[in-house]
């Protein structure tokens, strides 16, 4: 009866010891080894499988390089102004979100000597003024411009990413238009048509363009233009 007794002691002290000796491993080990298997899914995909180069610290240096490269808003004056009245009452468009891209695309004809308010016209009908729209072929923005072909162009205003913007999906695409007329030999109406990609449906397409840009013309010029067509 007392070996059995002795027996079953040596076999309880036997489990205890083998017990605070898990623990203790535990404590000591397991997290280290939990955190370098956390790292080490982090580094292969992330927690949720997402790839690192998706996330973080890329995507952190990113997004000021983008920022920085967009270009301020410019000044708006009041003829301005009075044209983004107008466009928001026809488009349904908040006037003050207009307003800048107004005053950049006035901008951008003088500087590229286009007529005025071909630009805005052209805005006009390819998004209705909507910068996020987006076509079933893929062109974006408020000129329709196709981003992965035209991926060189954005560079300028820290990467592709940049299409985003407004202003710089503007300034792209009035540069498109620009290079299109210069191919053309300085024809405004060649060029929209080559902007347009050609192609039957081109002439309703030019045609839109320039009563837009007529109607934009007026209202500049002071006169009533109704929003309704």
């Amino acid at each position: 009866m007392a070996l059995r007794g002795l027996l079953t002691l040596v076999r309880i002290l036997g489990a205890l010891a083998l017990g605070f000796l898990l623990f203790a491993w535990f404590r000591l080990d397991g997290p280290t080894r939990g955190a370098e298997g956390h790292d080490e899914q982090l580094a292969a995909g992330g927690a949720d499988g997402i790839p690192a180069t998706a996330t973080g610290a890329d995507d952190a240096s990113f997004a000021p390089a983008i920022r920085s490269a967009i270009p301020a808003p410019l000044p708006v004056t009041p003829t301005q102004a009075t044209l983004a009245r107008w466009i928001g009452t026809r488009y349904g468009v908040a006037p003050e979100a207009i307003a800048p891209l107004v005053a950049e695309a006035d901008s951008l004809s003088r500087a590229y000597r286009l007529s005025p308010n071909l630009v805005i016209a052209v805005m006009a009908i390819e998004s209705n003024f909507h910068p996020y729209v987006q076509s079933q072929a893929g062109a974006q923005g408020l000129m329709q411009v196709m981003p992965k072909i035209h991926s060189q162009r954005y560079q300028k205003f820290g990467g592709a990413a940049a299409y985003l913007d407004p202003i710089v999906s503007l300034r792209v695409g009035a540069e498109i238009l620009r290079d299109c007329i210069k191919l053309k030999d300085g024809s405004e109406a060649e060029g929209l048509r080559f902007y347009f990609g050609g192609g039957p449906a081109s002439d309703t397409y030019i045609d839109k363009v320039r009563a837009e840009q007529h109607k934009l013309n007026l209202v500049a010029r002071g006169a009533h233009v109704p929003t309704a067509d």
